[in-house]
């Protein structure tokens, strides 16, 4: 399954805040720098989804905030648990 996201990076913590204009948006902790934000953006969602961390990948976007993830597992399901994921506290 591919997941649009909108990432945020040097956010407070990493979380999923909702939807953007069709996209996940992520607020990452870690900068934008030598791609760790992306890694830990494909952990986060690895863990959120529940699959492998090897099971996600960038597909696109990779310098940019926009980004396609690929991410292994049942679609349903992945979607289910991406969706529950979304805090709604404040931001």
């Amino acid at each position: 399954m591919t997941v649009a996201v909108k990432a945020v990076p040097r956010s407070r913590a990493t979380r999923a805040v909702g939807v953007q204009d069709g996209a996940l948006r992520v607020q990452i902790a870690a900068p934008p720098h030598q791609g760790q934000s992306n890694a830990a953006l494909c952990g986060y969602l690895a863990g959120a989804a529940g699959v492998r961390p090897s099971a996600v990948r960038l597909r696109r976007g990779s310098s940019g905030a926009r980004k396609l993830i690929e991410v292994d597992g049942p679609p349903a399901e992945v979607a289910a648990r991406l969706a529950a994921a979304i805090d709604v506290g404040e931001r």
